[in-house]
Formats: C-alpha cells, sequence, structure tokens
C-alpha cells in the first residue's frame, strides 16, 4: 500500500465561491452574488458586473489548472469534482467551458461530478447534464455525474437552515431523471432546528420514493460564526442565560422560525435515533453504508471522494480549495478578486502552505480510513497509536484486528470520530 498523498495525481477538485444568497448553516468559502439580474434600468449593470465576474473565475481555474497540471506532471485524471458554493450558478455554458480544459486528460471511465442546485436544474440544464461527455474518449455515451442538494424535501425544513430558494428538489430530480441523467446523487441533513422523527421518516420516504442512485446524508453541523449559530445562541442565552464561547461548536438550543416561534433543535439521543434510523432504512434498500454519512447502490460510490479517504493525492483549484500532495498541503486564500487578479497576471494565486509531519499523515490515514472502515497497517499509523486502547476497543467490538491491520467496525463507524480519537496517543 502506497504511503498517505504519495503517487500521481489523478484527482481533481474545483471550487466555485459563488451563490446566489448564503445559506444560514454554511461556513464554507462562498460569496452571495445574487440571482441574474431581469429589467430595469439599475437591474443590467449590475448583471453584467456578475457576468463579468464569473467569466472571470472560469478563466482563472483554467489558468491556475494548467500551472498545477505542469508542475505535478498531471497525465491523466480518474475523477473531476465541481463543488461550491453553486457550481451550477455558473450555467451550462461557462460548466462546458470549464470541462473542456479537463476533457483531453480525463480517461473514458472518468467521474465527473457537477453540485446542482434544484433551482437551477431547468430543463436546459438538465438536458446539458444528460448529453455532456465526461472525455472525448468516452464521447456523449457518459454523461456528467450530478450531485442535487435538497437538505431536505420539507419546505419549513430548508426554511429552518436559512435556505431561500423555493424550487422543489424533488421536481428537480425528477426533471433530471426525465432528461437521461443517468448518475444522481442526492444531499441531505438530518438535525435541522424544529425537526421530528416523524419529519425524518418522510424525508426517508421520499429518497426511497425517488431512489437516486447515490446518498450523502450529514448531521447538521452549527458553527459559531454562521447565522444559524447566532440565532441559536441569543435563543439559549434566553433560555439559560448563556451561550457558546467563540470557536466552541453552537450547543443544541432553539431557533426562532420565520413566524416569531422558537423551533428545537433535536438533542443528541434524537440525533443519534435519527443517524440509526438513516442507515437501517437505506441498508435495507439496498444502498451500501460506505463511509459513515454516505450510501450507493452497487456500483455507484462516489469514488473522487472514495480517492479522499484512501488518502490518494489530489489537487484543488479556486479560492479556498485544498491540496494534498504527499507531504506538503496547500490552501488557496479565499479570495475570489484575489485569486481572479493574480493568475491574470501570470502569477500564483495566494495560498498557505503546510508541511505534514509522519504524525499529521499517520492521524489523518487512521482517520479517513476509520470513516469507511478501511483495513489499516498498524505499522502505518504506530507514530500515533495508543496501543493499550486496542484491546479494549476489540473487546466492545468497535475495531477488529487481524494480521498486523486494524479496522473500525460497522458499529464502531457510529462513533468512528470517538473511536479514533481513543486509539490515538495524547
Amino acid at each position: 500500500m502506497s504511503l498517505p498523498f504519495e503517487g500521481a495525481v489523478r484527482h481533481v477538485y474545483v471550487h466555485v465561491p459563488f451563490c446566489r444568497e448564503r445559506c444560514d448553516y454554511c461556513d464554507f468559502s462562498s460569496t452571495a452574488v445574487g440571482p441574474p439580474a431581469h429589467g430595469g434600468e439599475e437591474a443590467v449593470p449590475r448583471a453584467a458586473e456578475r457576468e463579468d465576474l464569473l467569466d472571470a473565475y472560469v478563466a482563472a481555474v483554467v489558468a491556475e489548472w494548467e500551472r498545477e497540471r505542469a508542475a505535478h506532471g498531471v497525465r491523466r485524471l480518474e475523477t473531476l469534482y465541481v463543488g461550491g458554493g453553486t457550481p451550477s450558478l455558473l450555467g451550462a455554458a461557462r460548466l462546458d467551458r470549464l470541462l473542456t480544459a479537463f476533457r483531453p486528460f480525463l480517461t473514458p471511465a472518468a467521474e465527473v461530478t457537477v453540485e446542482t442546485n434544484p433551482e437551477d436544474a431547468d430543463e436546459a440544464y438538465a438536458r446539458w447534464d444528460a448529453a455532456a461527455p465526461v472525455s472525448a474518449a468516452a464521447g456523449a455515451a457518459r454523461g456528467l455525474r450530478v450531485s442535487l442538494g435538497a437538505q431536505s424535501f420539507a419546505p419549513e425544513l430548508r426554511a429552518a437552515l436559512g435556505r431561500r430558494a423555493t424550487a422543489d428538489p424533488a421536481a428537480a430530480f425528477l426533471r433530471l431523471r426525465a432528461a437521461g441523467v443517468r448518475d444522481l446523487s442526492v444531499d441531505l441533513i438530518h438535525g435541522i432546528p424544529g425537526q421530528t422523527l416523524a419529519d425524518l421518516d418522510d424525508d426517508i420516504a421520499a429518497v426511497l420514493d425517488l431512489r437516486p442512485d447515490h446518498v450523502s446524508w450529514y448531521e447538521l453541523d452549527v458553527v459559531v460564526g454562521t447565522p444559524l449559530a447566532a440565532r441559536l445562541c441569543r435563543a439559549a442565552s434566553v433560555e439559560e442565560g448563556s451561550g457558546p464561547e467563540r470557536g466552541d461548536r453552537a450547543a443544541p438550543g432553539r431557533a426562532p422560525g420565520d413566524d416569531g416561534a422558537v423551533a428545537p433543535v433535536p438533542g443528541d439521543d434524537e440525533r443519534a435515533e435519527m443517524y440509526r434510523r438513516i442507515v437501517r432504512a437505506l441498508s435495507r434498500a439496498g444502498y451500501d453504508w460506505y463511509e459513515v454519512s454516505n450510501f450507493a447502490l452497487p456500483g455507484r460510490r462516489a469514488r473522487h471522494n472514495v480517492a479522499y479517504w484512501r488518502a490518494r493525492p489530489y489537487l484543488g483549484l479556486g479560492p479556498g480549495a485544498v491540496s494534498t500532495v504527499e507531504g506538503r498541503r496547500w490552501t488557496d486564500l479565499p479570495d475570489a478578486a484575489a485569486y481572479v487578479t493574480a493568475l491574470r497576471a501570470g502569477e500564483a494565486p495566494p495560498r498557505v502552505l503546510e508541511e505534514l509531519s509522519a504524525s499529521d499523515l499517520a492521524r489523518e490515514r487512521l482517520m479517513l480510513a476509520a470513516r469507511c472502515g478501511l483495513r489499516v497497517p498498524l505499522a502505518e499509523i504506530a507514530p500515533v497509536l495508543l496501543p493499550e486502547a486496542l484491546t479494549p476497543l476489540a473487546e466492545a467490538g468497535m475495531v477488529s484486528l487481524h494480521g498486523g491491520t486494524i479496522r473500525v467496525t460497522r458499529k464502531g463507524r457510529y462513533l468512528a470520530n470517538e473511536v479514533s480519537v481513543r486509539l490515538f496517543r495524547v
């Protein structure tokens, strides 16, 4: 087995740092640029400025790709993932222009994913998704993989997350499928303010009815500094007289709804039960629970994400994107204007470089493998392993030890991060 992040680079992530509006729970690197303007004398300049920005961004990503491809000798790509932000905000023409730069390097079986918001998935976009070829070698026979951001199928729960778009995710999914998109993933969230177990069961039923090829279902992570965390903190302060300190995760509390009422955030036990119900229902429906938050029908695993979890080297392009190759990790600063300016001038974008130690690599190797139940040679993680933790965790059924390797079991995967932490030396 190769060492973490060593070998030829065959995976690329492109970050699109733009949204119409930022959702209240989001802490990703993104900038709200508003919807396309329609009519009005004042709207035309704003629309033109926005279009120029998106055009300049696409050109900058292509320029960064050419720099990094040459620097790292990239000859072929097995996966390309366009995420955000809202990649579908670019529209079919710009996305096609972006993919043109990568097509000569994509293998015939390459997986190309574009994150898509329901409000962008009109019939024209759906037809493009269905027809856009992954590579020149593959021709039009292989379309794109679409990851549809649903969050929840209940409008009131999407509103509780501060998601202002009103497009129906189920209708968007059916439109994409009817147009011929063959590889569809749906992204959802559980533990939403106001969400009950009955609400979760409704979302599960909607997923099973649509039967996407892949499902990503994450527990809501409320990060201090987001509008959602501020709402929770204010409500918690009213009820308890205190709130989380800066830098902590926001404690479960209450969040005001649009009508001024307060909606409870599910507690720890309820969130744990939600997670169990999701895993149980999707597993019974034939989905492979192959990572703590990801489920796939046979042959439909997200190969790009699997590459991350297997600690393969990858390049990240765009403001806020991360790259990890061998023992080096760098992050493009999340400043779209500075990013475009630097690349337009023929320079590398501003970025922060980190040298990863043997302990850093071993720690990441274990934590990533734990999320997928992959076996890891004990020798690979020796620099960070606490040997006396092995037997108690194995006796509890949380890990499996065999032939000098360790694997986090299906039981342990429910608590993958906690299991990993117990295995680490202090």
